[in-house]
């Protein structure tokens, strides 16, 4: 019987095959292949589980190898595979002719706790032919998302036997276990009770069809963050791919019910949120912020609040879409393909350039305030949008456009670009959206002529803009034509994107 466990090495992981051996001497069990203190301890849990678990510990002198033994192993999801392994080659429990995938961690009665990242780790034994996992009963629904295994959910080391008993006769499992409760909401935020103005919505609609980044800035109650929070109300619901996605990091994050989202996730974080917290890392190696928003959306509420190395940390997952770790010169890799929305107030006090209201911050404070930010990270935003306060009467009176008109909206510009970029990115990935249009593709993708060149051309001369910045109007001109179900891109499109990109001459106090 080979007995394999997972050890979560960035988002794929390794299978790690559990190997022991059993010979007269004196009595002690040694674990090798580059273990970890709490996987080391594994041999006291196995030793005390396995006797209240009605089994006998063997009085010899026991080795168990973690192959490869190169590879560095942490957490206590070995404690199952260990102890199945010594009770097997002890004669304690049928060793049946089987791979067979193992996690859980051993109380000292001989209960099996939940363990991290069962999700990653059955798609990994399935990519290897292994077709049987005996997992803890808590992780059993999201390993029943993996069709092609069979699920064998334990609760008690005693239910061992059992399992390899109807491993050896071929049974196949009764789909028990718990389906997971952590289901997403039917009713999420929408804009139907949302009263800001045509221009911000319009604003929210161009970068929901595109994937384009947003800064958001306006006085406080203006709307930024009810914005930003219905926001995923109008993206497209994820495919298959990107919920086994999705749900595969949530399990290495910890979740330990999990089950495939359809709906984009929405993160945001805290402003105190560490580095380590919001690009992954700590010990164990877990994801963080920016991957658990894969495929949706990080929210950057008061986005000066946070820390500068936090912020300026954002330039690589944001214009790569994933996120290296480097741990014990080994490179660990994380995908973060999120759409980034960022909001801020003018000044720290937010009365800044606002009629009626005194601004009390010194030109030092609120030079401080927006230093945080830098021209590299703004750089690689498309879209910045002025909000402001909407009218009384609006928020009494004004009509709303529903939900479900925008969303249709979205969804058959997406259609447009996905055909499209099926088509032209054969050799660069498989980009979802006009934001992750490849460079070498602009020209082909985004090409302009006549007047809405020379528009083009005049306003990066008269805004002195870089050439990301070119690229990035170029692509949000792209998502707009699609949206207004135009094939080429024509010059109101280009002035669309360029009054995205900078802020009209009303909002010049803003200083960014």
């Amino acid at each position: 019987m080979d007995i394999y466990a997972h050890e979560p090495l960035g988002f794929d992981g390794i299978l790690v095959h559990v190997e022991a051996d059993i010979r007269t001497g004196i009595p002690a069990v040694e674990i090798v292949g580059l273990a970890s203190t709490s996987v080391r301890e594994a041999r006291e849990r196995a030793r005390i589980a396995m006797r209240n678990a009605g089994f006998e510990f063997p009085q010899d002198r026991i080795l168990v190898n973690l192959s490869p033994a190169d590879l560095p192993k942490e957490g206590s999801a070995y404690d199952l595979p260990i102890a199945l392994k010594i009770l097997a080659k002890s004669g304690q429990v049928e060793d049946v002719p089987a791979r067979i995938l193992a996690m859980g961690e051993l109380t000292l009665e001989g209960d099996i706790r939940p363990a991290r990242g069962v999700l990653p780790a059955v798609r990994a034994a399935a990519d290897h032919g292994i077709r049987s996992c005996i997992l803890p009963y808590e992780n059993a629904g999201e390993a029943h998302i993996v069709s092609s295994v069979q699920v064998w959910p334990v609760r008690h080391l005693s239910e061992a036997r059992q399992v390899l008993i109807a491993l050896g006769k071929g049974e196949a499992p009764q789909r028990s276990g718990r389906t997971t409760t952590d289901r997403v909401p039917d009713q999420i935020q929408d804009f139907d009770d949302f009263r800001g103005d045509e221009r911000l919505m319009r604003a929210l609609m161009v970068a929901a069809a595109g994937g384009h980044n947003m800064f958001l800035a306006g006085p406080p109650g203006a709307g930024k963050t009810m914005a930003a929070q219905r926001f995923p109300s109008i993206l497209p619901e994820l495919d298959e791919k990107e919920a086994f996605d999705t749900a595969s990091l949530y399990s290495l994050w910890g979740k330990t019910q999990v089950q495939l989202m359809r709906r984009p996730p929405f993160r945001a974080p805290h402003h105190s949120a560490s580095l380590e917290g919001m690009l992954g890392g700590s010990k164990p190696l877990r994801p963080g912020e920016v991957s658990l928003a894969h495929h949706g959306v990080l929210f950057l509420d008061e986005c000066p609040e946070f820390r500068r190395d936090v912020l300026q940390a954002l330039r690589e997952p944001v214009e790569q879409g994933y996120v290296d770790i480097v741990r014990a010169g080994r490179v660990l890799r994380f995908p973060s393909d999120f759409q980034l929305i960022m909001a801020a107030n003018p000044c720290p006090c937010g009365n800044l350039g606002m009629p009626g209201k005194t601004c009390l911050c010194s030109p030092e404070e609120i030079r401080r305030y927006w230093k945080k930010l830098g021209g590299p990270l703004m750089d690689r935003i498309d879209m910045r949008i002025a909000v402001t306060p909407p009218e009384p009467s609006r928020l009494i009176r004004a009509s709303v456009t529903p939900t479900g008109l925008f969303r249709e909206k979205v969804l058959s510009a997406r259609l447009h670009q996905r055909s499209r970029l099926k088509r032209a990115c054969t050799t660069y990935g498989n980009p979802r959206t006009n934001a992750r249009i490849p460079p070498a593709l602009i020209s082909d993708i985004c090409s302009i002529k006549g007047s809405a060149e020379k528009l083009f051309l005049s306003g990066m001369t008269s805004y002195g803009l870089s050439a990301r910045a070119g690229h990035s109007i170029l692509k949000v001109a792209r998502t707009i034509a699609d949206l207004d179900a135009r094939t080429d891109i024509g010059e109101s499109a280009i002035e669309e994107a360029m009054e995205y990109r900078q802020f009209g001459d009303g909002d010049a106090v803003w200083p960014i």
